[in-house]
């Protein structure tokens, strides 16, 4: 199992934009995007957040499958940049038990930096 490197040695960590509510129409739209990574051989994701001020479970039904997907190609997806009520909601369902969630990109990014 080998990780995809960058120039300088560390693991390449694609940065993905939501650019609305975390929710099944979105998800919809980022499905593709994701994916398209993926068959690039891409295994780790941020997922910036900050325009989103509401989820759905819809939505996060979506990401959960891209997660599982993601995580059995021996990658991951970490949040960052979330609103207090997205950050509540992923916490009333249980998903902060599940996925890693940061208040900025480059925490985010040093989180996959830790061996």
């Amino acid at each position: 199992m080998g990780h995809r490197l960058n120039g300088n040695g560390r693991m390449a960590v694609n940065v993905v934009r939501c650019s609305g509510d975390l929710n099944a129409a979105q998800m919809v739209q980022m499905k593709p995007r994701l994916n398209r990574l993926m068959n690039q051989k891409r295994r780790f994701f941020l997922l910036d957040l900050k325009d989103a001020c509401h989820a759905d479970l819809a939505g996060l039904g979506i990401l959960v499958d891209r997660i599982r997907k993601i995580r059995s190609l021996n990658g991951d997806i970490r949040l960052f940049n979330l609103r207090p009520e997205v950050a509540e909601i992923l916490r009333m369902i249980g998903l902060n038990q599940v996925i890693s969630a940061y208040a900025t990109e480059e925490e985010a990014r040093r989180s996959f930096q830790v061996a």
